[in-house]
């Protein structure tokens, strides 16, 4: 991802200072609007006058306007003149208009550039419309600047608008106080901080976009954004919103570093409801901070995702973010192709809804990861994270589902689904009282090198419509039977570590009901003494080899058991 500083941003120091009025060859000018019949008393309207100061200027010169008040309506900006406020420009108008969906930007803001390029603006207003609309502009910083808008407008427009713009930069700005607080929970009114419009190559660095109506920043048909080192908070939608046209153009975003704190909607939403998807969007969400969003006076929003939510949207990287506190699931994925999330912290969950080509979980910390409803995904890997559980809904499709090292505190799992399932290296503790692992249905389950305790109930229970189960090198303990077999075809149950807990009321490490073939090798069994520790019940059959009885004794009843090196 590219993104230009504008040459203006370059030129504004050295055009500030130093320089009187005139049009010396050596240099670029520096104009005080006071010399030019401003007044700055808070009362005159200085519109004309300043206006003036900027056609005077040539381009590369700055139009200075020092300390005092300036009452103004609309100025108007142009190519290669900079501006440099350090007094406040204060907006006033004879009427006011209010923003509707067909009329998204007012007649009257306080700056006004068309067409225009090479322009550094640094300045502090006061507005009642925008303080700043650009259109068709390009290679335009806005820096320094302190941006206010009417916090009792119930329909404010944005404090930036930036409409068919190219290389903007808002850096070290303030843009806050356009719309009064949202009022409800279940609806919001507008007023946004930062509104980008079928723009591209648009940064904000280091600035803070916070207190206004609607969404901090919200990006309409753009490519090529970064919103950087930045605080947005106290919002009335969300922090960030990235939102889809019909021409598919949105890509390369970069979030990175922000402070995303009590935003009524979600810290970052990216939500492309077009029909055709997902789209291929080169997103990166990275390190930020994000807490109590999705909340208006304590309230319950319809939004608040903790991190990110992702909706048709495909190439996104989610990393080393935080959440905490947040109204709705730290990241919210629906109908997404290719998501990655590593390195997140968050005390709620991850919601999956929909299809899912390829998603990829590396060391996160998560409360829980829940399937919502109808998900049908390609490949599925859950490596190195912390979770409490995994919830899986009854008749989902995932072709792939790896879940490697992890460590799952609070496990009731049920697998009951179409595909293959392979547990590899888990820790899963479980103080339940359903079983911690529940096989139900797959086309291949694969347990290996987990370590699996379960203090209150059975560790594993595998119904008799799983097919295809091999249990394999793990080490499980368990209160009320490790391993309860009700008949799967062809359970494999090869060199595990199975131990029965003393807190039970029996002591078993297999029981299997009408077993199918079932195969046990290399396995050690741990009860007690004068106890039954493997029991089979019913009718079937059964291979036993090298099995090790280390406490306890085998009841096999009417089951056919082949037995060797035992």
């Amino acid at each position: 991802m590219k993104y230009l500083l504008p040459l203006a941003f370059l030129l504004v120091a050295g055009s500030i200072y130093g320089q009187t009025n005139g049009n010396e060859a050596h240099g670029p000018t520096t104009w005080n609007v006071k010399e030019h019949q401003a007044k700055g008393d808070g009362f005159t309207d200085d519109t004309e006058a300043i206006q003036a100061t900027i056609r005077l200027a040539n381009p590369g010169d700055t139009v200075w306007i020092p300390e005092g008040t300036y009452v103004v309506k609309t100025l108007g900006l142009r190519s290669g003149v900079h501006i440099k406020a350090d007094g406040l420009l204060k907006q006033q108008l004879d009427s006011t208009e209010e923003f509707t969906t067909k009329r998204q930007n007012s007649s009257a803001p306080l700056f006004r550039g068309k067409n225009v390029a090479g322009i550094s603006l640094a300045i502090r207003a006061q507005a009642l419309h925008e303080a700043i609309y650009l259109s068709g502009s390009q290679n335009i910083s806005i820096i320094h600047s302190l941006l206010s808008g009417d916090s009792t407008k119930v329909r404010s427009f944005a404090g930036v608008l930036l409409y068919k713009c190219k290389n903007v930069t808002v850096r070290q700005s303030e843009v806050r106080n356009f719309g009064t607080d949202r009022i409800y929970t279940d609806h919001y009114q507008p007023g946004t901080g930062i509104r980008i419009l079928e723009s591209q190559n648009i940064s904000i660095i280091k600035s803070s976009i916070c207190y206004n109506g609607e969404n901090g920043v919200f990006i309409h048909s753009s490519p090529d954004v970064q919103v950087l080192n930045s605080t947005i908070s106290h919002n009335g939608m969300s922090g960030i919103q990235v939102a889809f046209g019909t021409s598919g153009v949105e890509k390369n975003y970069l979030f990175e570093n922000n402070i995303l704190h009590h935003n009524a909607g979600d810290a970052v939403d990216i939500n492309n409801r077009a029909p055709k998807g997902p789209l291929d969007i080169h997103a990166v969400i990275k390190d930020n901070d994000s807490k109590e969003n999705g909340f208006v006076d304590g309230k319950s929003t319809p939004d608040g995702s903790g991190i990110a939510t992702l909706v048709n949207v495909s190439n996104v990287e989610v990393l080393n973010n935080e959440a905490k506190g947040n109204n709705r699931p730290a990241v919210y994925a629906e109908d997404c192709g290719e998501i990655f999330l590593q390195g997140n912290v968050a005390d709620n969950q991850v919601e999956l809804v929909g299809g899912l080509d390829h998603l990829t979980m590396l060391a996160n910390v998560f409360a829980n990861v829940t399937f919502i409803k109808n998900v049908h995904a390609k490949y599925i890997c859950m490596e190195n994270n912390q979770l409490g559980t995994l919830y899986l809904p009854n008749d989902i499709t995932v072709n792939t589902l790896l879940l490697n090292k992890n460590e799952l505190t609070n496990s009731v799992i049920n697998i009951n689904l179409s595909g293959n399932i392979q547990l590899t290296g888990n820790r899963i503790l479980n103080e339940g009282k359903d079983p911690a692992l529940l096989l139900v249905k797959a086309d291949a389950i694969r347990l290996e090198d987990n370590y699996l305790s379960s203090g209150r109930s059975p560790a594993i229970t595998i119904h008799s419509s799983a097919k295809n189960v091999l249990i394999q090198n793990n080490t499980i303990q368990a209160a009320n039977t490790c391993i309860i077999d009700n008949g799967s075809p062809g359970l494999q149950i090869k060199g595990n570590k199975l131990t029965a807990a003393e807190s039970g009321s029996h002591y078993f490490t297999l029981r299997s009901k009408n077993p199918k073939d079932l195969q046990l090798t290399g396995n050690e069994h741990t009860g007690m003494d004068d106890h039954t520790v493997v029991l089979m019940e019913g009718k079937g059959t059964a291979k036993m080899d090298a099995e090790k009885i280390i406490k306890g004794t085998t009841d096999f009843g009417q089951v056919k058991v082949a037995k060797s090196n035992l």
